[in-house]
């Protein structure tokens, strides 16, 4: 941070404030309730009939009993044009969060998450495993989510609030006596499915039909095992639990809530497992009557136990199991380890009666799952302190000082007899890493009225935050023993490793806005917020971040009288705003030097070229809006589009290798993309008397992503083998070669060329010939397969997506589901690609529909097998439409069946409330798509990913 925000941030910090969430009033009706909801936005609340902005309300306890090791698995489904995504079964991995699309190329693309006031980190947050940064906030203690969507409601958040704003409340003490409440589930939890493999018999003949179809000798052989590596490797009964306990009231001015937490998981992935243990206490004291004070404290320690689970690594554990020969056991013992490693070889697994080592020189993987280890533990503590001063009735100041904490410590060992650390005779460190972010916000709050119509308020906020990222490690490979397998000791490491770093982030900002409403029929709302970022150069550090909307409730008109037994409610709405993204790295525009080892000799040399000029992200968001309520609020309808051009994204642009540049590129403000779409919710109760109720809820998004412009005069940029960034088209569309199928006539692949015409790869001998239907013998023409043939094959990001829910109530009886869809993207199946492996391993059952000869041509898709002929038989290094696939699905993402015990009942035994209840979380899923699932994707490709989990549970909830 430069000099000149030193000194502002540490002037008198002053301004504004109130960010109290206030409690809901109850009323008799549906209708009264809902005038008097009060729903939490930036730096305040805000009454939901007064709101102009696209922002979304969610009661923690509508999804407090989904069993998930974080909260945002819970609201999948639960908000129009927000997507919540788990693309894998390891615990740890954060769910991918995107409302309304993604906002940038290649900076970040998650919400902002502000719990209780506070920015805290979330992502990984260090460590060897996966550390999901939200999965240390217990799920028991949050009260409400509300998901600010538009630009309207973000924008007073500025540069953070690009890709949205997540507010969480946690609970807060009701007043009264003291009330304990008890949580608990278990259940177990198993694979969404296992990848259809060849079984021994079909095994041996396809792997020495591959060698004999090369004019090569056999190499399988032995029928005395079907072993089945996956199920090795997997858990089908992985046991999870949670409990939580709480206590809250008040005594004299002060009221409380505490809770002790305990989450015990085991993932479905061997050795794959999370332990958390939590703490929480809020507290409140009206110190005087124009004073009050509190504190927000929560503290974690979440242990992970993790695995490698490389796509394509030799030990990952899926890339491992479905490539292991099924005629091969896993435990040998006579063998010195009791598993089964080849004894010329002991790199790799044992080949058993086979005549050839496993392809790919891959190991025995149950032996590396028992034998390494890699764990995370993290410990976190968020806390603020506040100060709430009331000077008048419609003024109040606010001020709140938070910490975010978090602190990982981080273990691996790979044992050296077999597995990923053989080579290296053993490989062993430690690390630690600590990520601190303090917050000290002041806000001034007025609300009036005047005139008894005029409705006046307005917030003003200056915030001052600032972060520090800091780790090192130390370990080493050549281990003297493989007793030394739980941590560093010294001398025991041949080749010792050090390391580590540190960077910080300042962030000044002064905010501010204005609401007006006149007797609540029609309301205007403005904010602007001024960000200065320590991650920018002098001249652009700082931006000015604006934001409107206006409203218009069209029901309290006098022509609406005559229909207001039917029309409850009816609001239209619009808003602009222009918002950033700081998540841009943290040094992006410096000239930097970095270490360098030159044989024996340490240095320093240029690592990153110098750019003045770099300025923000900017994503420029309109929406327009309709509220509508029928029937004394039973029935409301929402609708929502929206539009987001984001300009000045940051790309490397490329450079000339002459210039000497670190990496032949410079970071530059030359992206621009556009997200636009609608939004449809609904929300009937059917029915609710005394015996039956039915509640029904629904919502729809469709929304399109296109790409405008790109550095060097729109030049492609290739994010992978399989993805492309093309001006025109969606971001990281999959693209490759368009496939035709295969010839009948011989059993060569067959692709479209760029003009249309066809060319067939000759299989074995790696090269290609032009194809002619009409004469498919003739392979004397000589062709070529390059990248100027290759072609868009589809988008990756779905094109609709929503949930429909239902809860039924049967007298004391409840019966709830919730079912996701999601439309309109392509997957490419990378997995399926590598399960029709030519190498010697195994394969899918889809490898069966090969052809054969001319009088059975197979299934039309899979062509003649030639050992080690992947390269040109299944394009390994290219996507092809082969393997593209619909990643459309409809899945029963939540069922639940619970009972409420009587209160008549409860009374006798001192039980104020008693509910128990049975669920199935991931149910079921009605799709097309040939692998595991379509949301086991990343950038539209799925490959080789640890299968999500489906979770049988029963708990129940009791408050004293």
């Amino acid at each position: 941070m430069n000099g000149k925000l030193s000194v502002l941030s540490a002037g008198v910090l002053f301004f504004m404030g109130q960010g109290v969430m206030a409690q809901t009033v109850k009323k008799d009706t549906v209708s009264t309730k809902e005038i008097d909801e009060v729903v939490v936005v930036g730096y305040g609340t805000q009454k939901k009939k007064e709101v102009t902005g696209a922002v979304t309300s969610i009661k923690a306890a509508d999804v407090a009993n989904i069993a998930a090791p974080s909260f945002e698995q819970q609201l999948a489904g639960k908000a129009a044009g927000v997507q919540i995504t788990s693309t894998t079964g390891i615990l740890g991995e954060a769910p991918r969060v995107r409302i309304r699309g993604i906002a940038s190329i290649t900076s970040g693309t998650s919400p902002l998450y502000i719990v209780d006031g506070v920015p805290i980190f979330s992502g990984d947050v260090g460590g060897q495993t996966a550390t999901n940064g939200l999965g240390d906030i217990n799920p028991n203690d949050i009260e409400s989510f509300e998901v600010l969507k538009d630009g309207a409601a973000t924008a007073i958040y500025g540069s953070r609030a690009a890709n949205g704003v997540i507010l969480i409340t946690t609970k807060k003490g009701k007043g009264g006596k003291l009330s304990l409440n008890f949580s608990n589930y278990a259940g177990y939890a198993m694979p969404v499915g296992l990848y259809k493999l060849l079984q021994t018999p079909d095994f041996i003949a396809i792997s020495n039909e591959k060698r004999s179809n090369a004019g090569q000798t056999a190499i399988a052989f032995g029928t005395e095992y079907n072993t089945d590596w996956q199920k090795a490797v997997l858990r089908s009964a992985a046991f999870q639990t949670d409990n939580t306990l709480s206590a809250s009231g008040s005594f004299g001015k002060s009221s409380y809530y505490t809770s002790i937490g305990y989450t015990k998981q085991e993932g479905v992935a061997i050795p794959n497992e999370m332990q958390r243990f939590s703490t929480r206490a809020n507290v409140d004291h009206q110190a005087f009557e124009w004073m009050k004070i509190g504190t927000n404290l929560s503290f974690t320690k979440t242990d992970y136990v993790g695995l490698n689970t490389g796509a394509s690594s030799l030990s990952g554990n899926i890339y491992n199991a479905i490539k292991q020969l099924p005629n091969t056991p896993i435990f040998d013992p006579k063998s010195p380890t009791g598993y089964n490693i080849d004894a010329t070889d002991p790199r790799v697994v044992g080949r058993w009666q086979n005549a050839l080592l496993a392809g790919d020189n891959i190991t025995n993987i149950v032996y590396a799952l028992n034998n390494n280890k890699m764990r995370s533990s993290v410990n976190r503590l968020i806390g603020s302190l506040y100060s709430d001063i009331r000077f008048l009735p419609y003024l109040s100041y606010r001020f709140q000082v938070s910490v975010d904490q978090s602190q990982t410590k981080g273990f691996v060992y790979w044992n050296p007899i077999h597995g990923d650390g053989r080579g290296s005779n053993g490989y062993i460190r430690n690390d630690f890493s600590d990520y601190l972010r303090g917050n000290i916000q002041n806000i001034l709050t007025f609300n009036k009225t005047f005139g008894e119509k005029h409705n006046i308020g307005a917030v003003a906020v200056y915030e001052y935050q600032k972060q520090k990222l800091q780790s090192f490690y130390g370990g080493g490979t050549n281990l003297s023993t493989p007793f030394f397998n739980n941590g560093i000791i010294s001398n025991s490491v041949g080749t010792p490793q050090s390391g580590g770093g540190i960077t910080e982030q300042g962030i000044l900002s002064y905010a501010g806005r204005f609401n007006y409403n006149y007797a609540g029929k029609y309301f205007l709302q403005a904010s602007i917020r001024r960000d200065g970022l320590s991650s920018l150069p002098m001249n652009n550090k700082w931006g000015n971040f604006p934001g409107v909307s206006v409203g218009w409730t069209i029901s309290k008109e006098n022509f609406m009288e005559k229909i207001s037994n039917v029309v409850s409610d009816f609001k239209v709405r619009a808003s602009y705003a222009k918002v950033g993204n700081t998540d841009i790295g943290n040094y992006p525009y410096l000239g930097l030097f970095s270490n360098y080892k030159y044989a024996d000799y340490t240095g320093v040399a240029y690592s990153q070229i110098y750019n003045p000029d770099l300025k923000w992200e900017t994503s420029n968001k309109y929406d327009f809006g309709v509220d509508l309520a029928l029937f004394s609020n039973r029935l409301k309808f929402t609708f929502d589009y929206f539009e987001n051009k984001v300009t000045d994204m940051i790309i490397e642009a490329p450079l000339a290798p002459s210039l000497g540049v670190p990496n032949n590129s410079i970071f530059k403000n030359i992206g621009d993309m556009k997200n636009k779409g609608f939004e449809f919710s609904v929300d009937y109760n059917v029915l609710n008397t005394e015996k039956f109720g039915l509640d029904v809820n629904a919502n729809l998004t469709l929304m399109s992503n296109k790409v405008l412009a790109l550095a060097n005069n729109n030049a492609d940029i290739f994010s992978s083998a399989n993805n492309i960034i093309r001006v025109g088209e969606s971001l990281r569309s999959i693209y490759g070669f368009d496939y035709w199928g295969v010839n009948a006539a011989n059993g060569n692949p067959v692709y479209y060329k760029a003009d249309g015409s066809l060319v067939q790869g000759l299989v074995g001998q790696g090269s290609y010939a032009v194809f002619d239907p009409s004469n498919p013998n003739d392979v004397s023409k000589s062709s070529t397969l390059g990248l100027s043939d290759k072609k868009v094959l589809g988008n990756t990001l779905p094109k609709y997506f929503g949930a429909l829910g239902l809860k039924f109530r049967f007298y004391d009886f409840d019966l709830g589901t919730t079912v996701r869809f999601s439309g309109g993207n392509k997957v490419f199946n990378a997995t399926r690609r590598d399960l029709m492996t030519l190498n010697f391993n195994n394969n899918s059952t889809e490898i069966l529909g090969r052809w054969q000869s001319a009088s059975n041509p197979g299934d039309g898709l899979t062509p003649r097998l030639i050992f080690g002929d992947n390269t040109l038989s299944n394009q390994t290094s290219n996507a092809t439409s082969r393997f593209l696939e619909d990643g459309s699905f409809v899945k029963f993402d939540v069922i639940s069946l619970g009972y409420t015990f009587s209160k008549d009942v409860l009374k006798s035994i001192g039980v104020r409330n008693l509910r128990i209840y049975f669920q199935a979380q991931n149910a079921f899923i009605i799709t097309k798509y040939k692998g595991l699932d379509p949301e086991m994707e990343n950038a539209g490709v799925d490959f080789n990913g640890t299968p999500r989990q489906r979770v049988f549970s029963m708990g129940f909830n009791v408050s004293l």
